[in-house]
């Protein structure tokens, strides 16, 4: 039997449209039965789930134990249809001969059906079904090229690496920092993460920038020569802060000087241009523009285009490729009839565009329309959406917008320069076709005639402009999501700036629009109309961590492990040598995020006498007396000269055992933890032992009064 496994069910019903169905056509049972003895059944996205910190050490984590680093991987099924599909998924295996992977032609598209197989202990043949378009013609394109699923190895390693090094950071680092906040009496759990963090530092440094944002005022001359022709004073660069004039009196001695003087032309210069088409969308300038046009954010933007994705109107969304294969030009005729815009003004359809190319073509390529038509009703999104795409797609067809610009410097007699420039549009081609990300609006003043060196011109009016400097604006999803993509415009050392350049950036197409809603639901972002901002929590987080570990919020950290990971998908690296030096880097972090200074607060550098946590909380009982508390196996403590002192045998609201009398933690060591049990008593007056770390409990030994008995049974 052959089996397909596809991403999500909507594929899999795509491919069974082109394999052949019979029997159970619908899936109605996790699967489809197709023709030929061969069976498609699906994923609902990632089935499995790394396994939380606590498997790996049987409980609760107590600070002494981390950072966990696990050597067996450990994963299980998520909960609801996940488990069930596995479940499916393992019984059509037995039955299996070959397992065709038909996941997401991406990173983690890879990993998540091959996740599944590794989980199930397939060791079978294994064929991968690589699409970039769910249309008839792309799918059956597809099946014709089956490739073995080991040529895609390093891709699923790169994936994998991925994953592990988001858990171990976001596992330990988050686990380090909330410990060392609640010894400080700072309750809660808090939240780090390798993409996560920097990311909300980008919105945090853009509202410290707004907040402290204090307005200048400065000062610009224009002045209008013979003609019409409006000019504008070349500031000396001696004069400039900032790249401002804040010397009013200077622009008054200069407009002062040329009012209804003579000046000549230095050098005029005029040069033709012309601006082609831009290159197909990807997913993160979608999203830019979908923000900027519908104020879609990036999740509903994916969310549209997956849509349209499934309804096979689109090519796969989650691409950071702009060009196409030049194969698809021969069916760009009937791509653009299907989408309307055949006899669109201006449409060539034998013109030839940059995007049309193959070698430049990598996993996947720019966003276009298939050409197929749908009977499925789609959302408002997905067809504000679906208009950018084809939008995109038929100026590919269109004339280049040709202009001219024209430059002219002129001198006065007493050394001052002004400025003239325009942008004149010849034939307005592509531009006349809505808007895009690209769009630029050229700085013009007034009409610019051909003019001759040495020409003379007189200055008829002249005016001293008082201009104001601005903030800059809130993060919208488009804006962050470009600020996440070009990384290195917002990197000061420039060593690190010249290698982010060439980088991924922050995050993946894939996964932006995730962080940002994973910032938003953690309360450490907001949204305020389209607007994006950080919360206190998130801004109290991001001076926590820069106060020990700023590499944690280093924007180019990140962006530099996504080039990492690029390079195992790419066999320029191996996932052992990543993780090696992932897991050196956690262990540094996890120790400073646990023991380093957060706040201006004492810290007390005592450990706890019963589990040997990083520190215990100094609190105040409701009669007013000091005591110690461990937020690891919450054992409380008498204060002994501002440390703790002897266990309290009751809760820790209590400063004292039923008789009035600490009793002291004198129990023999526990056998699994090495750490020193309590001895209480049962209602009955029974003595026992607890251990505060695992929380296992013995009878105390007949024959002792300091040994341990019979081990209870779990509870």
């Amino acid at each position: 039997m052959r089996l397909f496994i596809a991403e999500k069910p909507s594929v899999a019903k795509a491919i069974a449209g082109m394999v052949g169905k019979s029997g159970n056509g619908e899936g109605y049972e996790g699967y489809i039965e197709c023709s030929n003895n061969t069976f498609i059944t699906w994923c609902y996205g990632h089935l499995l789930a790394l396994v939380p910190p606590e498997e790996y050490v049987g409980g609760k984590v107590q600070s002494w134990q981390i950072p966990i680093i696990p050597q067996d991987w450990k994963m299980s099924p998520r909960q609801g249809n996940p488990a069930k599909q596995i479940r499916i998924i393992r019984e059509l295996l037995a039955k299996a001969s070959e397992v065709v992977h038909a996941g997401d032609a991406d990173r983690e598209g890879q990993l998540l059906v091959d996740e599944v197989l590794e989980y199930l202990g397939w060791r079978g043949k294994t064929s991968r079904l690589w699409l970039s378009s769910l249309d008839d013609e792309s799918i059956r394109r597809a099946l014709a090229t089956i490739k073995p699923n080991s040529a895609l190895r390093p891709v699923y390693e790169s994936a994998l690496a991925r994953q592990y090094a988001d858990w171990l950071a976001g596992m330990n680092e988050s686990i380090a920092i909330s410990r060392n906040l609640q010894a400080l009496g700072i309750p809660g759990a808090w939240s780090v993460g390798r993409v996560q963090t920097p990311t909300l530092a980008l919105l945090v440094d853009r509202q410290r920038a707004i907040t402290e944002f204090r307005q200048r005022e400065h000062y610009q001359v224009m002045a209008t020569l013979t003609g019409g022709i409006e000019v504008q004073w070349q500031i000396p660069e001696d004069l400039l802060v900032d790249g401002i004039l804040m010397n009013r009196h200077e622009a008054d001695v200069v407009a002062e000087r040329v009012a209804g003087q003579p000046c000549q032309v230095e050098k005029f210069s005029s040069k033709n241009g012309s601006r082609a088409a831009p290159l197909p969308y990807v997913l993160s300038s979608l999203q830019k523009m979908a923000s900027s046009r519908y104020g879609l954010s990036a999740a509903q933007t994916l969310e549209a285009a997956q849509e349209l994705y499934e309804a096979k109107l689109i090519t796969y969304p989650r691409t950071d490729c702009p060009y196409l294969p030049v194969e698809l030009r021969d069916k760009a005729g009937t791509v653009l009839v299907a989408i309307g815009l055949d006899n669109a003004n201006g449409v060539d359809i034998t013109r030839t565009h940059v995007a049309w190319n193959t070698g430049k073509v990598e996993a996947h390529h720019g966003i276009i329309p298939t050409g197929q038509k749908t009977d499925m009703v789609l959302s408002q999104n997905a067809h504000n959406v679906f208009s950018l795409i084809c939008e995109s797609y038929v100026r590919l067809f269109m004339l280049p917008e040709s202009y001219e610009t024209r430059e002219a410097i002129f001198l006065f007699q007493g050394g001052d320069r002004f400025r003239a420039t325009t942008r004149i549009v010849m034939k307005k081609g592509w531009t006349r076709y809505g808007k895009h990300e690209d769009d630029t609006e050229t700085v013009t003043h007034g009409e610019l005639p051909v003019l001759s060196n040495g020409e003379t011109r007189r200055c008829l009016s002249v005016d001293v402009l008082i201009k104001h400097t601005t903030p800059a604006k809130p993060y919208t999803d488009g804006t962050l999501i470009t600020a996440m993509t070009g990384i290195h415009k917002l990197v000061a050392d420039p060593e690190m700036k010249k290698r982010l350049r060439e980088t991924s950036g922050l995050g993946t197409e894939a996964t932006r629009a995730s962080i940002i809603e994973t910032l938003i639901k953690r309360d450490y972002a907001k949204r305020i109309n389209r607007e994006i901002h950080p919360t206190h929590r998130g801004i109290d987080l991001i001076g926590m961590v820069r106060r020990v570990a700023p590499e944690i919020a280093d924007p180019g950290t990140t962006a530099l492990q996504e080039d990492s990971l690029a390079d195992i998908a790419a066999s320029r690296t191996t996932m052992a040598d990543f993780m090696a030096g992932q897991i050196q880097t956690v262990r540094q972090l996890t120790g400073i995020l646990l023991k380093g200074k957060l706040i201006d607060k004492e810290i007390l550098p005592s450990e706890c006498p019963a589990c040997g946590g990083v520190r215990c909380i100094k609190l105040t009982s409701k009669a007013g007396k000091p005591y110690h508390r461990c937020p690891d196996c919450n054992a409380a403590f008498a204060d002994k000269d501002g440390k703790p002192g002897v266990r309290f045998e009751s809760s820790a609201s209590d400063a004292e055992n039923k008789s009035g009398q600490p009793v002291p933690d004198s129990g023999p060591q526990c056998p699994a933890c090495k750490k020193n049990t309590c001895r209480k008593f049962t209602k009955t007056g029974k003595p026992y032992y607890r251990c505060g770390v695992c929380s296992s409990a013995w009878w105390s030994d007949r024959s002792s009064d300091n040994k341990l008995g019979s081990k209870w049974d779990a509870r």
